[in-house]
Protein backbone atom coordinates (compact mmCIF):
# COMPACT_ATOMS: atom_id res chain seq x y z
CA UNK A 1 0.00 0.00 0.00
CA UNK A 2 1.56 3.43 -1.22
CA UNK A 3 -0.25 6.50 0.91
CA UNK A 4 0.70 10.07 -0.58
CA UNK A 5 -0.24 12.96 1.04
CA UNK A 6 -1.24 16.32 -0.28
CA UNK A 7 -2.85 19.25 0.73
CA UNK A 8 -7.28 19.57 -0.55
CA UNK A 9 -8.49 21.99 -3.08
CA UNK A 10 -12.21 23.81 -2.63
CA UNK A 11 -13.10 21.21 -4.75
CA UNK A 12 -12.31 18.53 -2.12
CA UNK A 13 -14.28 19.51 0.84
CA UNK A 14 -17.27 17.34 0.81
CA UNK A 15 -15.23 14.24 0.27
CA UNK A 16 -13.51 15.66 3.38
CA UNK A 17 -16.20 16.05 5.63
CA UNK A 18 -17.22 12.35 4.68
CA UNK A 19 -13.48 11.15 5.52
CA UNK A 20 -14.10 13.36 8.89
CA UNK A 21 -17.59 11.99 9.77
CA UNK A 22 -16.64 8.03 8.81
CA UNK A 23 -13.58 8.49 11.07
CA UNK A 24 -15.30 10.33 14.08
CA UNK A 25 -18.03 8.04 13.79
CA UNK A 26 -20.61 10.75 12.85
CA UNK A 27 -22.39 11.96 9.85
CA UNK A 28 -23.00 15.05 8.26
CA UNK A 29 -25.07 16.30 4.87
CA UNK A 30 -24.72 18.85 3.09
CA UNK A 31 -27.59 20.90 5.02
CA UNK A 32 -26.11 19.94 8.49
CA UNK A 33 -25.10 23.21 10.31
CA UNK A 34 -21.84 21.28 11.04
CA UNK A 35 -21.36 20.82 7.62
CA UNK A 36 -21.75 24.51 6.73
CA UNK A 37 -19.65 26.13 9.46
CA UNK A 38 -16.87 24.25 9.08
CA UNK A 39 -17.39 25.02 5.54
CA UNK A 40 -17.30 28.75 5.94
CA UNK A 41 -14.17 28.37 7.87
CA UNK A 42 -12.44 25.36 5.74
CA UNK A 43 -8.77 26.18 4.94
CA UNK A 44 -7.82 24.05 1.85
CA UNK A 45 -4.37 24.98 1.84
CA UNK A 46 -3.86 23.61 5.17
CA UNK A 47 -5.65 20.41 4.91
CA UNK A 48 -3.69 17.20 4.66
CA UNK A 49 -5.32 14.45 3.14
CA UNK A 50 -3.62 11.04 2.96
CA UNK A 51 -4.75 9.26 -0.56
CA UNK A 52 -4.54 5.50 -1.57
CA UNK A 53 -5.02 5.69 -5.27
CA UNK A 54 -7.85 7.95 -5.74
CA UNK A 55 -9.33 7.43 -2.19
CA UNK A 56 -9.05 9.94 0.48
CA UNK A 57 -8.43 7.79 3.64
CA UNK A 58 -7.31 10.17 5.88
CA UNK A 59 -7.34 13.98 6.88
CA UNK A 60 -5.78 16.23 9.04
CA UNK A 61 -6.00 19.82 8.95
CA UNK A 62 -4.83 23.25 11.24
CA UNK A 63 -6.40 26.16 11.61
CA UNK A 64 -4.71 29.97 11.88
CA UNK A 65 -4.82 31.05 15.36
CA UNK A 66 -4.03 33.52 17.65
CA UNK A 67 -3.51 32.55 21.58
CA UNK A 68 -3.38 34.14 24.43
CA UNK A 69 0.11 33.11 26.56
CA UNK A 70 1.50 33.74 29.68
CA UNK A 71 2.61 37.96 29.03
CA UNK A 72 1.54 37.77 25.57
CA UNK A 73 0.02 36.08 22.71
CA UNK A 74 1.41 33.41 20.13
CA UNK A 75 0.42 32.11 16.64
CA UNK A 76 -0.87 28.97 16.31
CA UNK A 77 -1.73 26.04 14.30
CA UNK A 78 -5.29 24.87 15.72
CA UNK A 79 -4.90 21.03 14.63
CA UNK A 80 -8.30 19.50 13.61
CA UNK A 81 -10.09 16.87 11.69
CA UNK A 82 -7.74 14.45 12.42
CA UNK A 83 -9.03 10.90 11.04
CA UNK A 84 -8.21 7.99 9.65
CA UNK A 85 -10.91 5.45 7.68
CA UNK A 86 -11.31 2.37 9.45
CA UNK A 87 -9.99 0.55 6.50
CA UNK A 88 -6.68 1.87 6.86
CA UNK A 89 -5.95 2.00 10.72
CA UNK A 90 -3.17 0.64 12.52
CA UNK A 91 -1.16 1.04 9.71
CA UNK A 92 0.75 4.22 11.09
CA UNK A 93 -1.08 6.56 8.65
CA UNK A 94 -1.55 8.83 11.65
CA UNK A 95 1.82 8.83 13.02
CA UNK A 96 2.27 10.17 9.00
CA UNK A 97 0.21 12.59 8.97
CA UNK A 98 1.32 14.37 11.99
CA UNK A 99 4.57 14.51 11.32
CA UNK A 100 4.13 15.78 7.71
CA UNK A 101 1.64 18.69 9.48
CA UNK A 102 3.95 19.69 12.08
CA UNK A 103 6.99 20.26 9.70
CA UNK A 104 4.37 22.21 8.23
CA UNK A 105 3.69 24.15 10.97
CA UNK A 106 7.34 24.53 11.63
CA UNK A 107 7.71 25.77 7.80
CA UNK A 108 5.26 28.27 8.70
CA UNK A 109 6.77 29.40 11.71
CA UNK A 110 3.75 29.00 14.13
CA UNK A 111 5.70 27.64 17.20
CA UNK A 112 2.88 26.03 18.99
CA UNK A 113 0.41 23.25 17.62
CA UNK A 114 -2.77 22.79 19.69
CA UNK A 115 -5.76 20.48 19.77
CA UNK A 116 -8.96 19.08 21.64
CA UNK A 117 -8.37 15.41 21.51
CA UNK A 118 -11.34 12.55 20.97
CA UNK A 119 -8.93 10.34 22.51
CA UNK A 120 -5.99 11.24 25.28
CA UNK A 121 -4.25 7.82 24.66
CA UNK A 122 -3.15 9.19 21.29
CA UNK A 123 -1.13 12.56 20.65
CA UNK A 124 1.53 12.35 23.86
CA UNK A 125 3.56 9.65 21.37
CA UNK A 126 3.41 13.05 19.06
CA UNK A 127 4.86 15.84 21.49
CA UNK A 128 1.31 17.24 22.39
CA UNK A 129 1.40 17.66 26.70
CA UNK A 130 -2.30 18.28 28.56
CA UNK A 131 -2.07 21.58 28.90
CA UNK A 132 -5.61 23.32 30.28
CA UNK A 133 -9.07 21.67 31.16
CA UNK A 134 -12.63 22.63 31.73
CA UNK A 135 -15.41 22.37 33.72
CA UNK A 136 -18.95 21.65 33.10
CA UNK A 137 -21.12 23.51 35.81
CA UNK A 138 -24.90 22.62 37.31
CA UNK A 139 -26.70 23.65 40.34
CA UNK A 140 -30.61 23.68 40.64
CA UNK A 141 -31.50 26.97 40.97
CA UNK A 142 -32.91 26.89 44.41
CA UNK A 143 -30.01 26.30 45.59
CA UNK A 144 -28.52 29.33 43.77
CA UNK A 145 -28.29 32.35 45.83
CA UNK A 146 -25.52 34.48 46.08
CA UNK A 147 -23.87 34.86 49.80
CA UNK A 148 -24.44 38.50 49.61
CA UNK A 149 -27.13 40.86 48.48
CA UNK A 150 -26.11 42.03 45.08
CA UNK A 151 -28.10 44.68 42.80
CA UNK A 152 -26.74 45.42 39.54
CA UNK A 153 -25.94 48.90 38.17
CA UNK A 154 -26.57 48.48 35.03
CA UNK A 155 -28.96 47.47 32.12
CA UNK A 156 -29.83 43.67 31.28
CA UNK A 157 -31.45 43.50 27.45
CA UNK A 158 -32.38 40.92 25.13
CA UNK A 159 -30.84 41.51 22.03
CA UNK A 160 -31.18 39.89 18.12
CA UNK A 161 -28.51 37.97 16.54
CA UNK A 162 -27.30 41.11 13.96
CA UNK A 163 -26.68 42.88 16.56
CA UNK A 164 -24.97 40.71 19.18
CA UNK A 165 -23.20 39.81 16.17
CA UNK A 166 -21.94 43.66 15.82
CA UNK A 167 -20.87 43.81 19.26
CA UNK A 168 -20.07 40.41 21.14
CA UNK A 169 -16.71 40.59 19.52
CA UNK A 170 -15.97 43.73 21.78
CA UNK A 171 -16.81 42.54 24.72
CA UNK A 172 -15.16 39.54 23.94
CA UNK A 173 -11.48 40.76 22.87
CA UNK A 174 -11.67 42.67 26.79
CA UNK A 175 -13.00 39.92 28.65
CA UNK A 176 -10.59 37.62 27.41
CA UNK A 177 -7.75 39.63 28.39
CA UNK A 178 -4.79 38.36 30.55
CA UNK A 179 -6.49 34.30 30.59
CA UNK A 180 -3.87 32.24 29.03
CA UNK A 181 -5.31 29.94 26.37
CA UNK A 182 -8.55 31.72 24.64
CA UNK A 183 -7.99 32.29 20.99
CA UNK A 184 -8.21 35.52 19.00
CA UNK A 185 -11.18 35.33 17.27
CA UNK A 186 -11.41 36.30 13.71
CA UNK A 187 -14.43 37.53 11.83
CA UNK A 188 -14.82 34.66 9.93
CA UNK A 189 -14.85 32.25 13.50
CA UNK A 190 -17.03 34.50 14.50
CA UNK A 191 -19.24 33.51 11.77
CA UNK A 192 -18.79 30.21 12.64
CA UNK A 193 -19.86 30.68 16.28
CA UNK A 194 -23.10 31.79 15.55
CA UNK A 195 -24.23 29.73 12.86
CA UNK A 196 -23.39 26.54 15.51
CA UNK A 197 -22.70 27.98 18.58
CA UNK A 198 -21.87 25.25 20.27
CA UNK A 199 -20.25 22.49 18.03
CA UNK A 200 -20.27 19.48 20.59
CA UNK A 201 -24.17 18.86 20.37
CA UNK A 202 -25.13 20.58 17.45
CA UNK A 203 -27.34 23.57 18.72
CA UNK A 204 -27.90 25.52 16.06
CA UNK A 205 -31.60 27.25 16.89
CA UNK A 206 -33.11 28.40 20.09
CA UNK A 207 -30.14 30.64 20.83
CA UNK A 208 -30.98 33.93 23.38
CA UNK A 209 -28.64 36.46 23.56
CA UNK A 210 -27.96 39.22 26.18
CA UNK A 211 -26.02 41.81 26.78
CA UNK A 212 -25.26 44.06 29.94
CA UNK A 213 -24.39 47.45 29.59
CA UNK A 214 -23.82 50.13 31.78
CA UNK A 215 -24.28 54.37 30.87
CA UNK A 216 -24.11 52.80 27.38
CA UNK A 217 -21.03 50.99 28.10
CA UNK A 218 -20.83 47.56 27.14
CA UNK A 219 -19.54 45.51 29.82
CA UNK A 220 -20.87 41.44 28.77
CA UNK A 221 -23.10 39.13 27.47
CA UNK A 222 -24.35 35.85 27.46
CA UNK A 223 -25.41 33.20 25.33
CA UNK A 224 -27.98 30.36 26.33
CA UNK A 225 -31.34 28.61 25.67
CA UNK A 226 -33.71 26.65 27.56
CA UNK A 227 -34.38 23.14 27.18
CA UNK A 228 -37.46 21.60 29.19
CA UNK A 229 -36.63 23.46 32.26
CA UNK A 230 -32.90 23.70 32.12
CA UNK A 231 -31.00 26.73 31.66
CA UNK A 232 -27.81 25.74 29.28
CA UNK A 233 -25.02 28.48 29.38
CA UNK A 234 -23.42 28.43 25.64
CA UNK A 235 -21.16 31.40 27.00
CA UNK A 236 -20.69 33.78 29.52
CA UNK A 237 -17.87 36.59 28.86
CA UNK A 238 -17.90 39.70 31.07
CA UNK A 239 -15.25 42.52 31.56
CA UNK A 240 -15.66 43.16 35.07
CA UNK A 241 -17.04 41.57 38.18
CA UNK A 242 -20.55 43.26 38.23
CA UNK A 243 -21.50 42.74 34.97
CA UNK A 244 -20.14 38.32 35.56
CA UNK A 245 -22.25 38.61 38.56
CA UNK A 246 -25.23 40.39 37.15
CA UNK A 247 -25.28 37.80 34.02
CA UNK A 248 -24.79 34.92 36.57
CA UNK A 249 -27.37 36.04 38.34
CA UNK A 250 -29.74 36.58 35.59
CA UNK A 251 -29.30 32.70 34.40
CA UNK A 252 -29.53 31.32 38.29
CA UNK A 253 -33.09 33.01 38.71
CA UNK A 254 -34.47 32.53 35.36
CA UNK A 255 -38.74 32.10 35.83
CA UNK A 256 -39.96 28.69 34.64
CA UNK A 257 -36.32 26.70 34.85
CA UNK A 258 -35.03 24.33 37.65
CA UNK A 259 -31.56 23.80 36.63
CA UNK A 260 -28.58 25.14 35.02
CA UNK A 261 -25.76 24.00 33.32
CA UNK A 262 -23.07 25.80 31.89
CA UNK A 263 -20.40 24.09 29.33
CA UNK A 264 -16.73 25.16 28.73
CA UNK A 265 -16.02 27.14 32.12
CA UNK A 266 -12.53 27.61 33.22
CA UNK A 267 -11.41 25.58 36.43
CA UNK A 268 -11.01 28.48 38.58
CA UNK A 269 -14.31 29.35 38.30
CA UNK A 270 -15.56 32.94 40.26
CA UNK A 271 -18.94 31.45 40.80
CA UNK A 272 -18.09 28.80 43.27
CA UNK A 273 -17.26 32.13 45.74
CA UNK A 274 -19.56 33.87 44.92
CA UNK A 275 -22.92 31.20 45.72
CA UNK A 276 -24.43 30.87 49.40
CA UNK A 277 -23.98 27.16 48.94
CA UNK A 278 -20.85 26.13 46.77
CA UNK A 279 -21.18 22.86 47.26
CA UNK A 280 -24.61 22.83 45.47
CA UNK A 281 -22.40 23.37 42.20
CA UNK A 282 -21.58 20.41 40.81
CA UNK A 283 -18.64 20.15 38.36
CA UNK A 284 -17.12 17.96 36.12
CA UNK A 285 -13.52 18.85 34.77
CA UNK A 286 -12.21 17.46 31.21
CA UNK A 287 -9.10 18.01 30.03
CA UNK A 288 -9.64 21.01 26.81
CA UNK A 289 -6.31 22.42 25.25
CA UNK A 290 -3.64 20.18 24.42
CA UNK A 291 -0.47 22.35 23.31
CA UNK A 292 3.14 20.86 21.27
CA UNK A 293 6.02 23.14 20.86
CA UNK A 294 6.47 22.96 17.54
CA UNK A 295 9.65 25.51 17.78
CA UNK A 296 10.70 25.20 21.64
CA UNK A 297 13.04 28.17 21.44
CA UNK A 298 10.87 30.35 20.39
CA UNK A 299 7.92 29.90 21.88
CA UNK A 300 9.87 29.85 25.68
CA UNK A 301 10.86 32.68 24.35
CA UNK A 302 7.58 34.29 23.35
CA UNK A 303 6.18 33.36 27.10
CA UNK A 304 6.45 35.89 29.59
CA UNK A 305 7.89 34.29 33.25
CA UNK A 306 6.18 35.37 36.94
CA UNK A 307 9.81 35.97 38.31
CA UNK A 308 13.29 36.79 36.96
CA UNK A 309 15.27 34.07 37.34
CA UNK A 310 17.11 31.44 35.00
CA UNK A 311 16.93 27.81 34.60
CA UNK A 312 18.68 24.98 32.33
CA UNK A 313 16.24 22.55 30.85
CA UNK A 314 16.77 19.98 28.62
CA UNK A 315 13.92 18.96 25.99
CA UNK A 316 13.60 15.10 24.65
CA UNK A 317 11.79 15.14 21.19
CA UNK A 318 11.53 12.06 19.61
CA UNK A 319 8.92 13.30 17.11
CA UNK A 320 11.04 16.57 15.35
CA UNK A 321 14.46 16.44 15.89
CA UNK A 322 15.33 20.25 16.02
CA UNK A 323 14.14 20.41 19.84
CA UNK A 324 16.56 17.90 20.99
CA UNK A 325 18.82 20.15 22.89
CA UNK A 326 19.48 22.06 26.66
CA UNK A 327 18.06 25.24 26.79
CA UNK A 328 18.73 28.31 28.94
CA UNK A 329 15.62 29.98 30.06
CA UNK A 330 15.91 33.14 31.26
CA UNK A 331 14.10 35.99 32.40
CA UNK A 332 14.97 39.78 33.55
CA UNK A 333 13.26 42.67 34.22
CA UNK A 334 10.22 41.15 32.74
CA UNK A 335 12.18 40.33 29.23
CA UNK A 336 12.57 36.57 28.44
CA UNK A 337 15.00 35.35 26.21
CA UNK A 338 15.52 31.24 25.67
CA UNK A 339 18.89 30.28 24.18
CA UNK A 340 20.43 27.00 23.50
CA UNK A 341 23.16 25.91 26.12
CA UNK A 342 25.56 22.96 26.48
CA UNK A 343 25.62 23.55 30.42
CA UNK A 344 24.58 20.75 32.48
CA UNK A 345 20.36 20.95 32.52
CA UNK A 346 18.56 21.36 35.71
CA UNK A 347 15.56 19.73 34.39
CA UNK A 348 15.40 16.99 31.48
CA UNK A 349 11.87 16.17 30.48
CA UNK A 350 10.16 15.01 26.98
CA UNK A 351 8.50 18.08 24.72
CA UNK A 352 5.07 16.54 25.86
CA UNK A 353 5.67 17.74 29.34
CA UNK A 354 6.73 20.84 28.96
CA UNK A 355 3.71 21.24 27.05
CA UNK A 356 1.65 20.52 29.45
CA UNK A 357 3.65 23.44 31.53
CA UNK A 358 3.35 26.06 29.01
CA UNK A 359 0.11 27.78 29.41
CA UNK A 360 0.64 27.44 33.59
CA UNK A 361 -1.70 24.75 34.32
CA UNK A 362 0.42 21.78 35.31
CA UNK A 363 3.76 22.66 37.89
CA UNK A 364 6.94 20.64 37.25
CA UNK A 365 6.20 19.72 41.06
CA UNK A 366 3.35 17.60 40.09
CA UNK A 367 5.34 15.82 37.07
CA UNK A 368 8.16 15.30 38.78
CA UNK A 369 6.38 13.53 41.30
CA UNK A 370 4.67 11.29 38.98
CA UNK A 371 7.78 10.38 37.33
CA UNK A 372 7.56 11.98 34.47
CA UNK A 373 10.95 14.69 34.67
CA UNK A 374 14.48 14.50 36.03
CA UNK A 375 15.92 17.10 38.03
CA UNK A 376 19.14 17.85 39.94
CA UNK A 377 17.61 19.24 43.06
CA UNK A 378 14.59 20.27 44.50
CA UNK A 379 15.70 23.64 44.11
CA UNK A 380 15.31 23.42 40.41
CA UNK A 381 11.95 22.42 40.82
CA UNK A 382 10.45 25.03 42.97
CA UNK A 383 12.40 27.92 40.60
CA UNK A 384 10.64 25.99 37.19
CA UNK A 385 7.57 26.34 39.28
CA UNK A 386 7.76 29.82 40.20
CA UNK A 387 8.92 30.83 36.86
CA UNK A 388 6.07 29.32 34.89
CA UNK A 389 3.36 30.26 37.43
CA UNK A 390 0.20 32.41 36.35
CA UNK A 391 -2.07 34.02 38.37
CA UNK A 392 -5.15 32.57 36.75
CA UNK A 393 -5.82 28.82 35.55
CA UNK A 394 -5.49 28.82 31.46
CA UNK A 395 -9.48 28.31 29.60
CA UNK A 396 -9.71 27.87 26.56
CA UNK A 397 -13.37 27.78 25.98
CA UNK A 398 -13.46 27.23 21.59
CA UNK A 399 -13.38 24.04 19.83
CA UNK A 400 -12.48 22.89 16.71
Amino acid sequence: MTIELKYSTWDDFPYVKTISSRGLTNFNTVDDPIYIAHKNIFPPDRNIMAMDGDQIVGNALSYPMVMNIPGGTSKIAAVASVSVQATHRRKGLNRKMMKFQLENIHEREEPLAVLQATESIIYGRYGYGMASFNDTLEIERSHSKFAEPFEPSGQLSFIERDEAKNIFPKIYSRGILGRNGMIERTPEWWEARFDLPSWDNRIETGIWNVKYTKDTELLGYVRFRIDDSTLHVIELMSTNLESYKSLWQFCLQMDLTKNLKAYQRPTDEDLKWILADPRRLNTKSKDQNWVRLVNVQEALTNRKYAIDGSINIKVVDDFLDWNNNTYSISSENGVSNCIQTTKTPDITLHVRDLGATYLGAINFSVLQSSGRIESTSKSTISQANLMFSVDRAPWGNDLW
